[in-house]
């Protein structure tokens, strides 16, 4: 029973795998179950197993990688810093990962500039808007103990500022994934991070 259990762990995981290949290639509109089993060396009976469909594939694969990816971003909260020096070192790490992790920056090229919003990823977009609002408010938090720490001025709107750190931790992202080649990811992170924050301070 437990080499059934690994060996289903061990086929999902290919699939995963095959299916980013195959997405990042041709993206999910051009992408078919026969593409993914084939990459898999599997069936597209595995794939209805163990995800369902397509869509529910995808959205698997962003959902997994994502959260791989939050996991990493916790690392931040780890050290005995103050509360602006760990919302710098944050908002760093998170602006500047896609450059250390090829899963995760394939993930972002598919959500922001390889997949069309078609009526089957519905569920998908609406976690990521509940991501992008969990993410705002994670980081209007961080803010208000700033401001409590004195490190920020109290005049300082915490949701306005959350906006404008998303959307340059954004915007950041996707410049770099359009034109990799054009700038050092880490190093716009720490110079566009360091004039928000003076703004803040």
């Amino acid at each position: 029973m437990r080499r059934t259990k690994d060996d289903a762990a061990q086929t999902r995981a290919q699939l995963l795998e095959a299916a980013q290949h195959c997405f990042q290639a041709k993206g999910y509109v051009g992408t078919t179950l026969d593409d993914i089993a084939q990459r898999a060396g599997t069936t597209r009976g595995a794939i209805h197993w163990h995800f369902g469909n397509k869509a529910q594939l995808f959205n698997t694969l962003v959902r997994e990688r994502y959260a791989q990816a939050a996991t990493i971003f916790q690392e931040a909260f780890t050290s005995e810093l103050s509360p602006l020096q760990l919302f710098r070192q944050f908002l760093i790490r998170w602006m500047s990962y896609a450059q250390e992790d090829s899963d995760f920056r394939i993930v972002l090229e598919l959500v922001q500039l390889k997949t069309e919003l078609v009526p089957e990823l519905a569920e998908g977009m609406q976690e990521k808007i509940q991501g992008m609002r969990s993410s705002r408010e994670m980081i209007a938090s961080l803010i208000l103990s700033c401001i409590a720490a004195g490190e920020m001025r109290s005049d300082i709107d915490p949701q306005a500022a959350a906006l404008a750190a998303l959307s340059m931790a954004n915007g950041l992202t996707s410049l770099w994934l359009m034109d990799p080649e054009s700038f050092d990811l880490h190093s716009a992170a720490h110079a566009s991070v360091a004039l928000f924050l003076h703004g803040l301070t």
